[in-house]
């Protein structure tokens, strides 16, 4: 029977769930270490498909990806990677990032840097250089 009272119900939904893991324990683990592995091997796919918008390059070890716009809401890929959300990195990625390989993302940087000590200020990101 369901209750109307949402704190009642969180409250029972809550030790059904802790019975239901105290007594399928090694069943949970299990699908939960699947469903891990499954998210994983399907980031590291998409990242395979990735190349360096500057110079190709498509091996995934090598492969950054780079906030075009800075902002402190950006989350960063490898934190979502490491805590397991990546269709969540997956989403970030496609939405806010370019696809730079390693040496192409510290020129980059280089680059804004060196730009922005010569104009005595922070250099604005010329999104038409890495954009298709």
């Amino acid at each position: 029977m369901p209750y109307k009272d949402i704190g009642v119900r969180r409250a029972v939904q809550k030790a059904q769930s802790k019975k239901y893991y105290e007594a399928n324990k090694e069943k949970v683990k299990a699908a939960s270490r699947l469903s891990k592995e499954r998210a994983r091997a399907n980031f590291q796919e998409f990242k395979a498909s990735l190349s360096c918008t500057q110079c190709g390059q498509n091996h995934p070890a090598t492969l950054d990806f780079h906030h075009l716009i800075p902002h402190p809401d950006n989350q960063k890929i490898n934190v979502l990677t490491k805590g397991g959300a990546y269709t969540k990195a997956i989403q970030e990625i496609m939405d806010k990032c370019v696809v730079l390989c390693a040496n192409c993302h510290r020129i980059h940087h280089h680059d804004e840097r060196s730009e922005a000590k010569r104009k005595g200020a922070e250099a604005p990101f010329n999104q038409s250089n890495y954009l298709e």
